[in-house]
């Protein structure tokens, strides 16, 4: 199933009140992320008076809570139907929410001068282990990055279409390389 009819199949079992635009779906390895695009017009509705980004979060919130058992239902079906656990978040405006999201370990090697970030970090009280400092380091370039992370991702998804344009095709044998001989007989020269 591909993006495009994960997208339709959504859309045919969410309730039309919801939703504001086509789900943003992304495949990954170990789970698909759906982000539901909800009506924004419920914004101003919800919380008159509200700074707009608050008004957003309530919103999502209570979307959230009132769409819990069918997101759980459909993600049984849709684990079923892709055999990757489903994760959900929602957008509205500017604002976007991840939740039910995987948190997967990641192995790495620091130096000494990393674990001191990521020490300094706990012992300020900014995170209870050196996993949640690193977390947190991330999601701070993440912030102060947007703009660039954003570029590159737009850009890899362009050269991951150039490749899925290459159609390979299978051949008997590798083409010759410019500095081999020809198969065919040259001539003799007569001096």
């Amino acid at each position: 199933m591909n993006i495009q009819e994960l997208q339709d199949w959504l859309q045919a079992r969410l309730p039309a009140h919801l939703v504001g635009g086509p789900p943003t779906i992304t495949i990954y390895d170990d789970e698909v992320v759906i982000i539901l695009a909800l009506a924004d017009a419920d914004v101003d509705a919800m919380a008159p008076g509200v700074e707009r980004r608050q008004a957003e979060r309530r919103l999502i919130a209570w979307r959230r809570e009132e769409t819990r058992p069918l997101r759980m239902r459909l993600a049984r079906e849709l684990q079923k139907m892709l055999g990757r656990p489903v994760a959900w978040g929602m957008r509205v405006g500017s604002t976007e929410a991840l939740f039910t999201t995987r948190s997967a370990p990641v192995m790495t090697r620091l130096g000494r001068a990393e674990r001191d970030v990521l020490d300094t970090l706990v012992a300020a009280g900014v995170a209870d282990t050196r996993s949640a400092a690193l977390a947190y380091t991330v999601r701070a370039f993440a912030a102060e990055h947007a703009d660039w992370l954003a570029e590159v991702r737009q850009a890899i998804a362009q050269v991951e279409q150039v490749r899925a344009r290459l159609k390979l095709t299978p051949r008997g044998a590798p083409p010759a390389a410019d500095d081999e001989p020809d198969a065919s007989p040259t001539p003799a020269r007569s001096s």
